[in-house]
């Protein structure tokens, strides 16, 4: 009987897809919670266009249509209209009279002062007319002023009645009269001897000379012929700035140019140009926004222009970089056997025994200006020494290392040191010069704080 021979059958493992599906989680885990612990929280700021105000600010001139105006008799003022009021003709401005205690019973007569209901409805009726008829943007600008105009009158003409009850009771007329108006404009009451300057007969020793003003909102005695106040009387205006040649050069390729009044107001403006005792002026000319200025002579302007637009970044985001600054006489090209050329630098070894040997080190240049190529610092350590082509000159590195400001670029999820070139500063923000070598664009996605971050460290 033939031997009968077992035989083995390999059996294939069956996959077990719960141990499948566990790994599958772990590995998820990982990514998603242990990986992040690498990463940095880093805050993002998109770098902008924009610009900084100039610290060079020039001294400004105002000069517009006033009148002054006297008075014809001698006696205490009280005014009706405060600084700046926009008066209509005819409107009572002021009285005035020797006897003072008139005033002292009319402020107190005027607390009790109130509209009636008819004179509330035709306030109501002038407010819905005046809204109504405004066309455009500067008409409603003045529709505040029309209607605050027409409640004073209102007021006006019921203390005028109270005025006239209080001298026909007490008897205290005095030679009590009310001043009108003889032109509308806007008040003032600052007085300096500017009020005939224009720009035809200015003259340049008004910017040298010491400025003195007189204030006449005041409850005193007046003697007659005193100035006691006046009108602006038109809303065009002009500031005479005296520029450099610089800013003049700068400014004159155009007829309308951007500036700031006093560190705040911004404007735009028409300008024109006058060469005086060697000196350049602009003029600039304003239809708006008088009466913001009516206690003002002389203001700080500060003129923006083409070159100090750039990008902005804050100070925070400023970040310190080591480079090596070298010649550009120190780099050699090679060409290798496929026609494509490398750059670099001749490296010196030295063997201990007083022999040299030289290598080639081919570098990746970061910057370049036209005397300097820059390089990375972690390219070749400091200490080692590099020579020129022809081996005539050895230089450590050390001696060639710089410091380069910047920011961390982080478009691509990781730090990027990129350089930056100063335009102007100031204590929260450095404008930036746009489209530089190695630098920053519009737009870019820079770390808000460079402190926190690490070249090359992950991101997002």
């Amino acid at each position: 009987m033939a031997e009968q021979r077992a035989i083995k059958i390999k059996q294939r493992k069956e996959v077990n897809i719960g141990i499948v599906i566990f790994l599958f989680v772990l590995v998820y885990l990982t990514i998603n919670v242990f990986v992040p612990f690498g990463k940095r929280e880093i805050s993002i700021y998109e770098v902008p266009l924009g610009q900084l105000y100039s610290k060079e600010t020039f001294k400004g001139l105002i000069v517009r249509e006033e009148e002054v105006y006297t008075t014809d008799s001698t006696g205490y003022i009280n005014y009706y209209f405060k600084e700046g009021d926009k008066i209509s003709k005819n409107e009572s401005v002021y009285s005035i009279g020797t006897d003072s205690s008139v005033y002292d019973r009319l402020s107190t007569a005027k607390e009790g002062i109130k509209l009636s209901s008819d004179e509330i409805s035709d306030l109501k009726y002038f407010i819905n007319k005046t809204y109504l008829n405004a066309s455009d943007f500067k008409d409603y600008e003045s529709v505040h002023d029309d209607i605050l105009n027409y409640y004073r009158r209102t007021m006006d003409r019921k203390v005028m009645v109270r005025l006239n009850e209080i001298i026909s009771v007490t008897g205290l007329n005095s030679g009590f009269n009310i001043v009108d108006s003889s032109s509308s404009g806007i008040i003032s009451y600052f007085i300096d001897g500017y009020s005939n300057v224009n720009t035809s007969n200015f003259n340049p020793s008004m910017f040298s000379g010491d400025y003195k003003s007189e204030y006449t909102y005041k409850m005193d005695m007046f003697d007659k012929g005193s100035i006691v106040y006046k009108l602006i009387t038109s809303d065009e205006w002009n500031i005479i700035v005296e520029i450099n040649n610089e800013m003049f050069a700068k400014l004159s390729t155009g007829s309308k140019v951007t500036f700031t009044i006093d560190g705040e107001q911004k404007l735009t403006a028409p300008v024109t140009f006058m060469r005086c005792d060697d000196k350049y002026y602009a003029i600039l000319k304003l239809d708006r926004y008088v009466s913001n200025y009516t206690t003002e002579r002389f203001v700080g302007i500060s003129f923006d222009t083409e070159e100090n637009i750039g990008l902005k970044i804050p100070v925070t985001s400023l970040a310190y970089k080591d480079y090596y600054r070298i010649p550009v006489d120190y780099f050699m090209t090679v060409k290798e056997k496929d026609g494509s050329e490398k750059k670099g630098l001749v490296v010196v070894r030295n063997d201990g025994k007083g022999e040299k040997s030289y290598g080639f080190l081919e570098t990746e240049i970061f910057w370049k200006d036209n005397v300097f190529y820059y390089i990375s610092t972690d390219l070749i350590s400091s200490g080692e020494y590099i020579t020129k082509p022809d081996k005539t000159e050895d230089t450590m590195l050390y001696t060639f290392t710089v410091k380069l400001e910047g920011a961390y670029n982080i478009n691509n999820g990781y730090a990027v040191f990129k350089r930056i070139e100063r335009m102007d500063s100031d204590k929260d923000y450095v404008l930036v010069k746009r489209n530089s070598a190695a630098g920053l664009n519009a737009f870019d996605h820079i770390a808000l704080n460079a402190f926190n971050v690490v070249e090359g460290a992950v991101i997002y």
